[in-house]
């Protein structure tokens, strides 16, 4: 008899510890607007995650430096702005000149190291001694590189003969590789002085899957914003210039087509 209420007794038991499963208890994500250095997500791979290849190229100045086990911070200027970034440990020194791509915004960015947050601060993937780069260091004046300045610009886009199209370019790049060829169209985005050159973006209305297609131009010339220019180049392919700044597809010491 014993034996029997105890067998009931044990299967009771299980059936309600069926009905009470363990609940499972999901880690709160640091939003952009409230995160630490020290929680779950990385600085590197955030930043790395969200500035991709087509960030824009910086040049800063560091201020001030802070080391942590796993991170470094610097307190920078660029263009006369000072702001801070993030960014895996690495062996930074206070007036020395960095590079580097992109970056994540984040705002009250706590730092449980320093005990400290901040406003706003930068995560970058990493960043590289600009008289280490193949560029060279630049002056922190953030001004051109040359004194050539194209003045003649148009508000129609500009015809010339044997131009390629970047849909055509960026179809078949293979066939463009190591070659000089021409391009025209309008300059959507201007980084002047960075790296030793002037870097600008052109769009010529060719799209992809919907997409501008957009190449990345390097040139001695001081070219402005919305200008319709054709500019002849080299195109060269799998551009690396170090520390992540890659191209797939890049025009290098662009000239002015007249």
């Amino acid at each position: 008899m014993f034996a029997k209420s105890f067998f009931l007794f044990l299967i009771c038991t299980a059936l309600i510890a069926c009905k009470d499963k363990p609940k499972v208890i999901v880690e709160d994500i640091p939003t952009e607007e409230n995160s630490s250095v020290s929680g779950a997500s990385d600085v590197a791979g955030s930043a790395q995650t969200n500035s991709g290849t087509g960030g824009d190229v910086h040049q800063v100045m560091a201020n001030e430096v802070l080391q942590t086990e796993r991170y470094t911070y610097l307190n920078v200027s660029e263009g006369g702005k000072k702001f801070w970034v993030a960014t895996s440990k690495t062996d930074a020194k206070k007036g020395m000149v960095y590079l580097y791509r992109g970056g994540l915004l984040k705002t009250n960015f706590e730092s449980k190291e320093f005990n400290r947050t901040f406003d706003t601060i930068f995560l970058v993937s990493h960043i590289i001694d600009a008289n280490e780069h193949p560029g060279g260091n630049l002056p922190q004046s953030g001004g051109t590189v040359s004194p050539s300045v194209m003045t003649e610009t148009t508000t129609s886009m500009p015809v010339v003969k044997d131009a390629v199209s970047l849909k055509n370019l960026f179809a078949d790049p293979k066939k463009y590789d190591g070659k000089i060829i021409t391009v025209s169209g309008e300059i959507t985005k201007v980084n002047n002085g960075i790296m030793g050159r002037n870097w600008v973006h052109m769009n010529d209305g060719s799209k992809n899957k919907g997409k501008n297609i957009d190449l990345t131009i390097t040139t001695q010339m001081n070219i402005p914003v919305g200008a319709k220019v054709a500019l002849s180049g080299k195109i060269v392919l799998n551009k690396d210039f170090g520390a992540g700044y890659r191209y797939d597809v890049i025009m290098e010491e662009a000239q002015a087509v007249r």
